[in-house]
């Protein structure tokens, strides 16, 4: 099996995930309401549809409180991180929140105990749409690594188009694709290319690319939620 088609977390690379995938879309009210009884139990109880622009929630021996569904998506990671649920529920958890195969197991090398997650990327396939490209905001996911093996490779023409600045957060962070004037980001890929006659885009430093453009969708769950159609089997 390709390793691309299945990744290993431990615990605290659940959480993380998990905390990641509630940030980066919209609530998921439905999922929330879902997954609600796998991660409390009995602890405590929900009342709500998807529909509602709030839930109402009362832990254990506690009155009824209204919160809005961005909140539930935050108390369902604390509890997760606090309570350390068998592997079992974790991997229940995990199945429905990334919408993929998820097993207990044991990490290859280390035995380390965690979440085998199936990507289900082996059933993917690149239509070269230019949708990820032309259309999602990835302009401040470029990685040091990226950075420093343009520097390598002498590619100037790329590194003219990266800001590298100080942020609050990192000592050092980095912004593509600027524009020479007022080191903005600019409206789209400049190395992305429209193939003439044909309904296809082209990458100009495909072997290149930064990182997130190499992972990107990285799951069926973020190609469905980001407009990919690189599943779709027609």
């Amino acid at each position: 099996m390709n390793t691309r088609d299945r990744i290993f977390l431990s615990r605290t690379e659940v959480s993380a995930a998990i905390w990641a995938d509630f940030h980066q879309y919209a609530p998921q009210k439905r999922l929330f309401l879902e997954i609600f009884p796998l991660i409390f139990g009995e602890r405590a109880v929900i009342s709500g549809t998807p529909r509602d622009n709030d839930v109402w929630m009362a832990e254990r021996g506690r009155k009824m409180v209204r919160i809005s569904p961005r909140e539930l998506g935050r108390r369902l990671c604390r509890e997760l991180e606090q309570t350390e649920p068998s592997l079992e529920i974790l991997a229940a958890v995990c199945q429905r929140v990334f919408r993929a195969v998820a097993r207990p197991g044991e990490a290859d090398r280390s035995k380390e105990h965690g979440i085998w997650l199936f990507t289900g990327m082996e059933a993917f396939t690149c239509r070269q749409c230019g949708h990820c490209c032309r259309n999602l905001d990835y302009a401040d996911q470029l990685t040091e690594a990226d950075y420093d093996h343009w520097r390598a490779l002498g590619r100037t023409d790329i590194l003219e188009k990266v800001q590298r600045f100080k942020s609050r957060d990192n000592p050092v962070a980095y912004r593509m694709w600027t524009r020479a004037a007022a080191g903005k980001s600019g409206s789209h890929c400049p190395w992305l290319r429209k193939i003439p006659t044909q309904n296809r885009w082209e990458c100009r430093i495909h072997d290149v690319r930064p990182e997130i453009c190499r992972q990107y969708p990285g799951s069926r769950k973020h190609a469905e939620m980001t407009g990919c159609p690189g599943f779709e089997t027609s």
